[in-house]
């Protein structure tokens, strides 16, 4: 039996003096095949960068990314060969490789490259905005915190729709794409009181009651819930914007990295929000 062990221990032990033994790295919970992808995990995690490890080979490759990150692949120290850098690029997505060479690296370079591959103009990002009288609307809100806006008042609004992505066919959206799903966000939003859930003190099926303390006095609305939009937030133009913006960007193609929303209460004021949009390729698994 003791000669049986060493028999079966003697390659393990020999491999250990040769280095043969596998290194695990860890990061956030997370496993990696070696310590430049923690890096890359590392420098995503500190940049606020959402991103998933990769699940699914890249169509007509067999090729498993190491990050997804929004519509980029990325791929970490993977000495890939010609045929399968020609294999991505084909896939017309938008790849990144990062490799470490140890015959390039010296004190003054630490011998790691990146390469961009696939997607139109090399992954390049461009921006398309839209500015239509269709994009006008109306609204009434309630600021109760403010002397001035928390009596119940209106604007006459407009927005201008910029909508940031890699091209496909050319295009980062087609126009008679995109118009429609602004249209249809506006039009949840025209002719509505805007004001903030922490104001109600009951509803029903059809009505909101609001009730708030203002410098004028105390305020008591019964309102129609299919006229009422309650935000988390105050109704300020900032958070106008960014219920405009969810609206607009689940709509948006995977090919779209980043919706920015103008509006303008009233005429020479207003706000601007622009917003990375939640990678959709890996929901379930994304970065949090």
């Amino acid at each position: 039996m003791q000669k049986d062990l060493f028999h079966d221990l003697a390659p393990r032990l020999k491999g250990l003096e040769t280095g043969g033994y596998a290194r695990s790295y860890r990061k956030s919970g997370r496993a990696y095949e070696g310590g430049l992808q923690v890096a890359v995990a590392g420098i995503l995690e500190g940049l606020g960068i959402e991103y998933a490890q990769g699940s699914a080979a890249v169509p007509g490759t067999g090729l498993v990314p190491d990050f997804v990150v929004g519509p980029r692949l990325i791929f970490v120290d993977r000495g890939l060969s010609r045929d399968e850098l020609a294999d991505l690029s084909r896939s017309g997505k938008a790849c990144v490789l990062i490799s470490r060479s140890a015959t390039r690296s010296d004190r003054t370079d630490a011998g790691i490259r990146t390469i961009q591959l696939g997607g139109e103009d090399g992954g390049r990002l461009q921006t398309v905005f839209m500015d239509d009288p269709a994009f006008n609307f109306d609204y009434a809100h309630i600021l109760p915190k403010t002397e001035k806006c928390s009596v119940m008042h209106g604007h006459t609004s407009s927005a201008l729709v910029e909508v940031i992505g890699s091209t496909r066919d050319g295009m980062v959206i087609d126009f008679n794409d995109a118009k429609p799903i602004i249209k249809a966000a506006i039009s949840d939003l025209d002719h509505k009181l805007f004001i903030s859930e922490r104001y109600v003190t009951a509803e029903t099926r059809t009505h909101v009651d609001l009730s708030f303390d203002t410098a004028h006095g105390q305020f008591s609305l019964h309102v129609p819930k299919k006229t009422t939009v309650l935000l988390e937030g105050e109704a300020t133009v900032e958070n106008l914007a960014n219920e405009l913006l969810e609206r607009i960007a689940k709509k948006m193609p995977e090919n779209v990295e980043a919706v920015g929303v103008y509006v303008y209460e009233g005429l020479n004021k207003g706000a601007y929000l622009l917003a990375r949009l939640h990678m959709r390729e890996a929901e379930k698994g994304r970065k949090r």
